[in-house]
């Protein structure tokens, strides 16, 4: 069994894990819930799209890319707490994608391309969110702290492997290519295991106060 087919098996465990708690919890847990049960829908497809229609993957990206970027940013727009931050935030999240959505109109043959701008401008601010996440709680009760040190770690590290792809293109250093996609899926299991942590967290602390 491939290891990618591991991490689907983890990634459906950790989203049957996180719907225990579904109508038990706070609007942050909801919406990460769905974030995680999105991104497994999308991948799952998106690696099964040529075995059943000889279609290539490649348009996938962007969803998964978007609904990331929506995601996490609704995600953070319940964690964050300053109006500053919060009006950087909604004004990303009406930008970004008004403006990303504008290129494939303007220019539909971009929706069938890998887009490393894409990649950047829809990571990037939330790199920045977690971070401003981690500021606002140094000296406070950290809220959904293992969840953020997972997609820091992982945002983090798989923008770097994806510039690497990219430098691999242009290089043509193809003996790469099975190296960087096993660090990207060794990445996914470790970011799983902060979520497998923060879901014990919030759940053992539930199940003490009953």
């Amino acid at each position: 069994m491939k290891l990618s087919y591991y991490l689907y098996i983890t990634s459906a465990i950790l989203c049957l894990l996180y719907f225990i708690g579904f109508f038990r919890n706070g609007k942050a847990y909801k919406i990460f819930t769905i974030y995680i049960t999105g991104v497994l829908i999308i991948d799952f497809i998106s690696s099964r799209l040529y075995s059943w229609f000889k279609i290539y993957n490649i348009f996938t990206s962007h969803f998964y890319e978007l609904f990331q970027f929506v995601m996490l940013s609704y995600f953070y727009a319940t964690l964050l707490k300053t109006k500053q931050q919060l009006y950087i935030l909604y004004s990303l999240l009406i930008i970004l994608p008004i403006f990303l959505l504008s290129r494939y109109l303007f220019n539909p043959q971009m929706f069938f391309q890998y887009s490393l701008l894409e990649t950047y401008l829809t990571t990037l601010p939330i790199i920045i969110y977690g971070v401003m996440h981690l500021y606002n709680n140094l000296n406070e009760k950290k809220e959904f702290q293992y969840a953020n040190i997972g997609i820091l770690l992982y945002l983090f590290c798989s923008t770097f492997i994806f510039l690497l792809f990219e430098l691999k293109n242009v290089f043509k250093f193809n003996e790469f290519d099975n190296a960087l996609i096993n660090t990207n899926i060794i990445l996914q299991f470790i970011k799983f295991g902060f979520f497998f942590i923060q879901w014990k967290v919030i759940y053992f602390k539930k199940y003490e106060l009953n």
